[in-house]
């Protein structure tokens, strides 16, 4: 009896281990998927980055962002300065990849993704809040962009304004005066070549003009010739006759 039992044990061990080397193995290849379906992910994320300045030129802080999953992560760090005041400050994207002092302008208004023309706009990121030695750091989504919407041919920029606002959230107003700019992608050459070269169209007009040229002058030269006879004169002398008297 006992013999037999032992002899079940055994059998049944022998059969299980299979199965369960097979679960393992199992096991293992979804593990490896997993992993290389996270490294594919990481190796086709996308990071921009720039360095935010104040109307100085004085470096301020840095921003990145990096896309990865369908949205941008957006970190903005700033260290102890005296151009960012204590409190909340906008924060937003600008349509032109350009950061002129000493106001900004040149950054252009709040980025707007194509075909997006609500608030708040595509640009549009939570506010910056400093500290009271000017220091920040931020770390913020948002999925109003793509990395292609940033490096499009007029470029894009970071702006810190000097206000909270209100967020761009019912129009497109913007949070008072801009204190700091940084260049996230700048406009592309052949941009600005195609938006500042117009086309010349040259008229060539053939102008005739007809002189009237006088005829040839005819020259009547009237020579007088004087014709001299010259008739010679003979002179006829008689011969004197003298007559002398006889006896004289």
């Amino acid at each position: 009896m006992n013999k037999g039992v032992t002899f079940a044990v055994a059998a049944l061990a022998t059969t299980i281990a299979p199965l369960a080397a097979c679960s393992t193995q199992q096991g293992g290849q979804n593990g490896a998927s997993s992993s290389g379906s996270s490294s594919g992910a990481q190796s086709g994320a996308e990071k921009l980055s720039t360095q935010l300045k104040g109307a100085d030129g004085g470096q301020i802080g840095t921003a990145t962002f990096d896309f990865a999953n369908g949205y941008a992560t957006v970190t903005v760090e700033a260290g102890p300065n005296s151009v960012l005041t204590p409190g909340f400050h906008g924060l937003a994207v600008h349509a032109v990849g350009t950061c002129e002092p000493s106001a900004f302008e040149s950054a252009g208004s709040v980025y707007q993704a194509s075909g997006h023309t609500g608030f708040p706009a595509s640009g549009q990121l939570t506010a910056l809040q400093v500290r009271p030695d000017g220091s920040a750091k931020l770390v913020t989504t948002t999925t109003g962009f793509t990395s292609a919407d940033l490096r499009n041919s007029s470029g894009t920029s970071l702006v810190i304004s000097a206000d909270p606002g209100t967020f761009g959230e019912t129009s497109g107003e913007e949070a008072g005066k801009r204190v700091a700019c940084g260049v996230i992608a700048a406009a592309s050459a052949t941009s600005t070549t195609s938006s500042t070269t117009s086309s010349t169209t040259t008229s060539v007009s053939t102008v005739t003009t007809t002189v009237a040229v006088p005829p040839p002058v005819t020259s009547t030269s009237t020579s007088t010739v004087t014709v001299s006879s010259s008739t010679p004169t003979t002179t006829s002398t008689a011969p004197k006759t003298v007559t002398t008297p006889p006896g004289g």
